[in-house]
């Protein structure tokens, strides 16, 4: 049997101890309210992630390219203005039209547009078997929006239109892509309009390749340099010469289509009158004045177009006073016409608003002036 034996003095420290230890639990359990007790603040582990990569996914529906609806008209009547009194010897008539790329989309569309200045001259008694009926610039080059939908149309210049065909398209191939069913369109519609309403109409202006008269049809050389020609028409519908290319083109127009001969042949005869045809900027150019000098004619007509800020030859073609004071007005007593008539394209197009003033000219020195660009109107001049 083992002896157990623990000193005395050891005994007193263990019961000291214990009772030392003992009294500070009781204490601080009594007292826990009130006795500040430092916490330990344990970190927490962050398991979230970041999951915004901006990848910004798009799932909205692709733009449609749908056909358009018919455009509405923005002007209410077709108003006529007349310059001189009828004495039966004949008389010009300037068409202003305001048309937009919509409303060129459908060939009957187009058409509507010009035969609503038709029939207003018809009602009013103006049109007999010696009236010449002129269409501005360009009406027909706008046809290069036949059969467009909203893609293009809904564009906010050219040059974006012509990027939804393709990055490298440009208005040349526009152009040459179209350049048959362009000419159709406007053969088709002037050769009717012509022989519904019994006139000679020059159509206005379009840019093709190349174009001639083949036997009583305009035949396109695909191969050949786009021209921006003024094409007449005789009163029972027939193709007639000369087809006048412009020769004067500017920087941006040398872009795009080539100067025809400034030798051309350029008088335009139709039953009783001869008239002679400039486009654009040739009435600037006293050349081709010096050509008619002796020649029999009896006014001077021209298709044009300007919009703002187009520039010529150091000239602010935008201010109608440059087109007055040093075109057709300057030059015409150098032949022997005594009446003018310069016809202006009006609209918006694109980026551009085409808002020209069509005038005329009667006896040197009666002038006539339409006066709003914003509805069509007829600028009648009786000889």
């Amino acid at each position: 049997m083992h002896n157990l034996y623990v000193p005395p003095h050891k005994i007193l420290l263990f019961i000291l101890l214990f009772g030392i230890g003992f009294g500070s639990a009781t204490y601080l359990k009594e007292h826990e309210s009130t006795v500040p007790i430092p916490k330990l603040e344990m970190p927490k582990t962050d398991f979230s992630f970041n999951f915004d990569f901006n990848l910004n996914f798009d799932f909205s529906k692709p733009e449609v390219d749908e056909e358009i609806q018919k455009p509405n008209k923005t002007w209410n009547e077709v108003s006529i203005q007349t310059n001189g009194t009828d004495r039966k010897y004949g008389n010009l008539v300037g068409i202003q039209l305001v048309l937009k790329p919509e409303d060129y989309v459908k060939e009957e569309w187009w058409k509507e547009r010009i035969e609503e200045t038709l029939i207003q001259g018809k009602k009013s008694g103006i049109f007999d078997r010696k009236t010449i009926v002129i269409f501005p610039e360009h009406l027909g080059s706008g046809l290069i929006f036949l059969n467009e939908k909203s893609k293009f149309l809904n564009s906010d210049s050219l040059s974006d239109a012509l990027k939804t065909k393709g990055d490298n398209f440009t208005l040349n191939d526009l152009l040459l892509s179209k350049a048959n069913m362009m000419a159709d369109v406007y053969v088709r519609t002037f050769s009717s309009l012509a022989k519904d309403y019994n006139v000679p109409i020059l159509g206005g202006t379009i840019v093709l390749p190349n174009p001639k008269i083949v036997k009583g049809n305009l035949v396109l050389d695909s191969t050949g340099p786009l021209y921006n020609v003024a094409i007449p028409f005789s009163a029972d519908g027939k193709l007639m010469e000369p087809i006048v290319k412009k020769s004067i083109l500017s920087e941006e127009e040398q872009k795009v289509y080539a100067a025809g001969d400034i030798n051309q042949d350029r008088i335009w005869i139709v039953p009783g009158w001869k008239v002679a045809v400039f486009i654009g900027q040739e009435v600037f150019d006293s050349s081709i004045y010096s050509r008619l000098t002796g020649k029999a004619i009896d006014g001077l007509i021209s298709p044009s177009a300007v919009f703002p800020n187009m520039k010529w030859s150091g000239k602010d073609l935008s201010d109608m006073n440059v087109w007055k004071q040093d075109g057709m007005s300057k030059y015409i007593k150098t032949t022997r016409a005594q009446d003018l008539v310069q016809v202006f394209l009006s609209g918006h197009l694109f980026e551009n608003h085409w808002n020209g003033k069509t005038f005329n000219l009667r006896d040197f020195t009666f002038e006539d002036e339409v006066i709003s660009v914003e509805s069509p109107t007829i600028l009648n001049l009786y000889f």
